[in-house]
């Protein structure tokens, strides 16, 4: 199988490729090969849907398939600092053969922009699990670990509620140094993000509970978390102010200590990059067996 692969520099996109080729796989990364079997979009930035949409029209026979990672609601209605065209962006979607969503938010999110449902595939994305080399311990502040989003409704509330109950916050907004962000993943009372919509939650989120660390996180439906960690976080009223700041001061007053055994078997659990990679192989013989199947 020979495919084409679209992606911007990512840590967590472009380390498919060797897993690709390790599995027999020709990848032509960001290009085109007259017999490629398959085209595969990675979501919206470095504008690769534009690609997507000029190799679809060269070889509109070949599956075009996209690994959807999100699609916001406030993408319509704020400011678009990187110019993404959202409305070609989803036009390009709509001709997609199959949709491979990170979350079931995604898909809720793609199902009420229009897209056909059926034709998403909900894959949870791989995380970069790490072996902490240093003590993990309890040294009294919530972390949230997620980069700032301004324009989602709940944004400033765990800044304003930790004030109001003097809580030590420390916020990373993905500008420190992996050894050091480990280290204050490893060293904090919990986690905590207030965000509305987020198609994983934040996979810090995950990574930090391999290390026995909990998470506070809205009940949106918006909030991908809930396919990550499920039962095992501490979900707020979306809706209230008041509750958030409630879980947010009996989390800190009686922070869970879950088995650490426990957390790390769970994690174990979890889809790998090899998993994510058996996943797309088997999804794009399926629908290279359909289309055979019409030219019969």
């Amino acid at each position: 199988m020979r495919i084409t692969f679209i992606t911007s520099p990512s840590e967590n996109i472009e380390p498919y490729i060797p897993i690709f080729e390790s599995k027999g796989i020709v990848v032509d990364k960001n290009q085109m090969h007259p017999k490629c079997d398959a085209i595969i979009g990675t979501g919206h930035t470095g504008h690769g849907y534009k690609l997507m949409d000029a190799f679809n029209k060269i070889l509109p026979q070949v599956p075009l398939v996209n690994l959807t990672l999100d699609f916001y609601k406030t993408v319509w209605t704020y400011s678009n600092p990187h110019n993404y065209d959202w409305k070609f962006y989803k036009k390009v979607l709509h001709r997609c053969d199959e949709l491979w969503c990170i979350a079931d938010e995604v898909i809720l999110r793609l199902g009420e922009e229009g897209l056909d449902t059926d034709k998403c595939k909900l894959m949870k994305i791989w995380s970069r699990f790490f072996d902490y080399d240093g003590e993990i311990k309890d040294k009294r502040y919530v972390l949230n670990p997620v980069r700032a989003y301004p324009y989602d409704k709940n944004y400033g509330w765990l800044k304003r509620a930790c004030g109001e109950l003097q809580i030590p916050l420390f916020e990373t907004k993905n500008k420190v140094p992996q050894k050091e962000f480990q280290k204050i993943i490893a060293e904090c009372a919990f986690m905590c993000t207030e965000y509305h919509e987020i198609s994983t939650g934040g996979l810090t989120l995950l990574e930090g509970y391999r290390l026995g660390k909990v998470s506070v996180v809205s009940d949106s439906p918006y909030e991908g978390v809930r396919d990550y960690l499920g039962e095992r976080a501490i979900y707020f009223d979306d809706n209230s102010y008041d509750d958030f700041k409630r879980v947010l001061k009996e989390t800190w007053e009686n922070t869970p200590q879950p088995d650490l055994e426990d957390c790390r078997a769970f994690c174990a659990a979890h889809p790998t990059i090899e998993d994510n990679v058996d996943f797309m192989i088997e999804r794009l013989n399926i629908l290279k067996s359909k289309q055979n199947n019409k030219g019969t």
